[in-house]
This record gives C-alpha cells, structure tokens and sequence, in this order.
C-alpha cells in the first residue's frame, strides 16, 4: 500500500476570492455604508462651521490704557487691537524713525515717539506718530517734532503689538526697521528709570505733515464647535471600519472553505 499523497489546498486563490460576485456585492454594499458615514461626517463639519461662535471684543470702545495694559507684562488677547487712552507728556528728544512699514498696503515709514504717561507714574510707552511715504518726509517730521517743546495731554489711539526685537546696527541709532520697545529703550536718550509698557500707541490724529498710521479693528476670533468635529471623526472612522469588514467577510469566507476542502482531502486520502 503506498502512502497518500499531501492534502492539497483549494485551487482557488485570496485574490481570486475577492472576484467573486459575493465579494464583489459585499463591497458595493461597504461603499453604500461608508458614503452614508462619509456624508454624516460632512454633514457634523458643516455644522460645526455654522455654529461656530465669532468672539467680538469691544475694541472700538475706549479704555483707559491702565486698564488692559501694565508696564513690563506681556501683551495679552485682551489688549491688542483695543482702543485705548492715556496722558502723559512727549518728549521730543526721543523721536525716531523706522522704515519698511506698510500702512493700508503702502510702504514708507513710521515716526515714534517717547511718551512718559501718568498712570503708572513715570511708566514709557511707545507712540506711533503718524506714517509718512517717504524718509525725507518721515525725517524732516521728526525733526519738527524734536524742535517743538515737550508737549503734555491725551494720548488716543490703538494699542498693538510691538516687533520682535531687531539686532543693534552700526547705522543710524534713530533709524530702525522694526518698532521694538525692547531696541527703543536702548534708543531712547532719555533716562527710562521707570518699566516701558510692552506695546504700542498708535496715535488716532497723526501730527501736521504725517498720516494717521492704519490700525483697523481687529478681526473676530472664530470658535468651532468641538462635539460636532469629534462626531465627524467618528463617522470617518466608521467608513474606514465598513471596509475593513467587508475585507474580513470575504477573508473569513475564503479561510473556511480551505479549512473545509483541506479536511476533505484528508478524510479521502484516509479511506
């Protein structure tokens, strides 16, 4: 009696199995149910959109800059962009000028201003001028500025944020390219004892011979809805999860049918 010969596996391959018309029909059906999960996805992304809330702060409405803003701290959400009052005195001496600034998608040049303000006492604050398109223009306002005696009264305007500090030149210590409190104080001839306040003053009335520097009201910060975007991440993982059933249906199937056909073989080979 000679030995049987090895049990032998299906014919048909993995591959081949997921041709079949049962695959092939199970698939179609993971596409509908993936494309339905796909659309609740959509559908949660735009809610989440529209029911995005737009946080409006009463920028336009004039604060004492006391109020939103202290000396050597950090700027905050709450102060930049707000429209802000204070009073101190100008002093003339400190007038620099900063070139490459845009204003309104023109470029030109900034005229900046050292003010000692009453609230705190004695605390600096940086005053943007006024805007001029050209240095000679910029200058020759400085230089009016800085014939003129120190001037005492309000200061109006929009607080904003102050560049990031510029490496020190060997060019002209007055004319900078960046309006950095940090490289102002350095500047500056008066004797800043007091702490500097971390922003900027743009004024609302530019003196003769500048212009107003633009400082529009800053946008809305927009908060979406975070539940609705968890709820669209789920349904996408959905989708992914109709395919991968449908994958494993037709693996299983082919499996079971090589478990069966190898057991076959063998129970012929025994007899």
């Amino acid at each position: 009696m000679t030995d049987a010969p090895p049990a032998q596996a299906p014919t048909r391959s993995l591959r081949a199995e997921f041709r079949t018309p049962r695959a092939i029909g199970l698939l179609l059906l993971a596409l509908v149910i993936a494309g339905l999960f796909a659309a609740l996805g959509q559908w949660q992304i735009s809610r989440a959109i529209q029911q995005g809330t737009v946080v409006e702060r009463p920028t336009e409405r004039s604060v004492a800059l006391s109020s939103i803003a202290q000396p050597a701290q950090q700027q905050t959400d709450a102060s930049v962009g707000q429209r802000v009052s204070a009073r101190g005195r100008l002093l003339p001496a400190d007038t620099v000028i900063a070139g490459d600034r845009l204003n309104d998608g023109k470029r030109g040049w900034w005229v900046v201003g050292h003010a000692v303000v009453d609230d705190p006492e004695g605390a600096s604050l940086a005053v943007g001028l006024g805007w001029a398109p050209t240095e000679q223009e910029a200058r020759a306002a400085a230089e009016r500025i800085e014939a003129a005696p120190a001037t005492d009264g309000p200061l109006v305007g929009r607080y904003v944020d102050s560049d990031p500090a510029e490496p020190s030149t060997s060019g002209d210590p007055a004319a900078l390219t960046a309006v950095s409190t940090a490289r102002l104080v350095n500047v500056w001839t008066q004797d800043v004892t007091a702490p500097t306040y971390e922003g900027v003053l743009t004024l609302e009335q530019a003196p003769a011979g500048l212009e107003e520097i633009y400082s529009p009201k800053p946008g809305g910060d927009v908060e979406l809805n975070l539940l609705n975007l968890l709820y669209a991440a789920e349904w996408a993982l959905f989708a992914v999860a109709a395919f991968y059933v449908w994958y494993r249906l037709v693996r299983d199937r082919w499996e079971q049918d090589q478990a069966v056909a190898i057991a076959d073989d063998e129970l012929h080979h025994d007899v």
